[in-house]
């Protein structure tokens, strides 16, 4: 990665400026990632004590966790690379792969195992997608979707390895946290979600570093990047390999709650639709956007297909589809941009209503007070700070 000149001036730092001044719901202002992290572990583990109230929905809180933490790696490449994948079911898979493998035939407990699976991720991430740097736009995105096809069928045909259509289970053994097993599935709600606290915090710090900058810079314009300094082509493929291990660390939660995976669940089209699904209806490029998107998308899909169970093939998936298009019908750029935008609308009501208080120094007591005595209706409206 080149290193910024000095002073970069006019078009050639354009690109720098605006991907600076993005809102990414993380600044750069020290401890901001550390807090939104702390904020998901608390919300998270609080909710077993006034939501979760049943084995279902306890169930499927841990699968939108699990889709967070997946989404949280599509962000890094999807969101602030600009790289819109649809492939990173294959990292998904490697990941789940990667930990299932290393446990049944190494006895490798999946602690080490998921990070394992996390490195071989990126690995694939870094050889798989170096060539299709080189497309644009829809190529680039049609290419990736290719890889999860080829990967789908190799984990199909390579029984010995894969375990076929059937794939992989590893043993249940009910009480073993060194082998990421738990006496209760709350107990394994509470470690998923202090995984994605994690993972959180990390995606946080790479979004308010160097690296995030450039990521942004080479979405936003890369050849003003280019001109300013920026290496395009690595710190995209760094970014993507960054978000393949993510997504990878993903997949290994995703056997572990799940104990089993098969090529389906693992490489699968839809697994790689609803991993991007949940980033862009949240608000990819933000922190918390794949973490919205996941606590809304999968829930709604998980009670549909149950209320829906005995309805017609294929009505529950339209009703899923109908959610998702009305959130980009309201706000294209996500749920969190849209509660952003909500959340103004209110502070802006209040303010209306509140009396506008007459600024004015100490010096001139007098020029307030006879201020004061003028009709509310005639005191001219206050500028708002950082609006």
């Amino acid at each position: 990665m080149d290193r910024l000149p000095g002073r970069p001036a006019g078009a050639t730092s354009g690109a720098l400026r605006k991907a600076g001044d993005d809102v990414n719901l993380v600044r750069s202002a020290p401890g901001r990632p550390a807090l939104i992290a702390l904020a998901v572990l608390l919300v998270g583990w609080s909710l077993p004590f006034w939501l979760i109230q049943t084995q279902f929905i306890l169930v499927v809180a841990i699968s939108a966790v699990v889709w967070a933490i997946a989404a949280q790696g599509w962000n890094i490449a999807g969101g602030y690379g600009g790289l819109l994948s649809f492939g990173h079911s294959v990292y998904f898979g490697i990941g789940a792969y990667t930990t299932a493998l290393l446990t049944i035939h190494f006895g490798l407990t999946p602690w080490v195992g998921m990070l394992v699976g996390a490195l071989a991720a990126a690995l694939a991430g870094a050889i798989t997608t170096f060539p299709a740097l080189r497309l644009k736009g829809t190529y680039f995105t049609l290419a990736t979707f290719v890889l999860t096809l080829l990967f789908a069928d190799f984990a199909t045909h390579f029984r010995d390895f894969t375990g076929g259509d059937v794939g992989l289970s590893i043993p249940f053994l009910r009480d073993a946290p060194e082998m990421f097993q738990f006496d209760s599935a709350l107990t394994l709600y509470y470690v998923v979600v202090a995984i994605l606290a994690v993972v959180t915090l990390i995606v946080g710090l790479l979004a308010a570093s160097r690296l995030g900058l450039f990521l942004r810079a080479s979405r936003d314009d890369p050849d003003a990047a280019r001109a300013a300094g920026v290496d395009v082509t690595r710190v995209r493929l760094v970014g993507l390999s960054l978000s393949a291990a993510v997504t990878g660390v993903g997949g290994g939660v995703m056997l572990q709650s799940l104990r089993a995976i098969d090529p389906v669940t693992g490489f699968g089209a839809n697994t790689a639709f609803v991993i991007a699904l949940v980033a862009l209806t949240g608000g990819r490029g933000t922190v918390v956007g794949p973490i919205v998107g996941a606590a809304v998308l999968i829930p709604v899909q998980q009670i549909l297909s149950a209320q829906l169970s005995s309805a017609p093939p294929g009505l529950s998936g339209m009703a899923y589809a109908v959610v998702v298009a009305a959130v980009m019908l309201v706000e294209r750029r996500g749920l969190v941009f849209l509660i952003a935008r909500l959340a103004r609308a209110v502070t802006a009501a209040v303010r209306a209503r509140r009396p506008h208080r007459l600024g004015g120094s100490p010096a001139s007591g007098g020029e307030a007070a006879q201020a004061a005595t003028v009709p509310a209706q005639e005191i001219p409206e206050q500028p708002r700070s950082g609006s």
